[in-house]
């Protein structure tokens, strides 16, 4: 693990406690990234239980909790991202209200955290550290 400390740790700290256990992390090494935002709010870049912490306990009492759902999802390249968006669009209507509406760039660096290794189709989880504010380092890029 890392002597850093993670930005939501205590929530991760319950998750593991119940069971959950932390994929393989490494270092991000200065590499471009791309996440899904919305246009119109300041404060993006928000993971899954902590916007909305029902669906965490939910999981927890289900025993189907994942740390994945307190990182955040990234893509290695911006046409990973937005095959994957298109093809969510066409399974969820409301896909753009629930994830965002907007690709996001940025450079993720050792100082802001872990990620997970790439997933064949160029997703993965970036666990944050504690003083590590995405909404100053990732740009809205494009409107999806």
């Amino acid at each position: 693990m890392t002597k850093n400390k993670f930005k939501y740790q205590e929530l991760l700290d319950k998750l593991v406690s119940e069971g959950c256990q932390m994929p393989p992390l490494f270092e991000p090494n200065g590499i471009q990234a791309c996440r899904f935002a919305f246009s119109s709010s300041k404060q993006n870049h928000i993971p899954q239980y902590v916007s909305n912490p029902r669906r965490m306990l939910d999981d927890i009492n289900k025993g189907k909790s994942d740390t994945s759902l307190l990182a955040l999802s990234c893509f290695a390249t911006s046409p990973q991202a937005e095959s994957f968006y298109h093809n969510l669009r066409k399974a969820f209507k409301n896909a753009e209200r629930a994830i965002g509406d907007s690709l996001a760039e940025g450079t993720l660096n050792n100082e802001d955290g872990q990620k997970t290794a790439n997933s064949p189709n160029g997703h993965f989880d970036f666990y944050e550290f504690e003083n590590c504010n995405l909404n100053k380092s990732f740009k809205i890029t494009k409107l999806l």
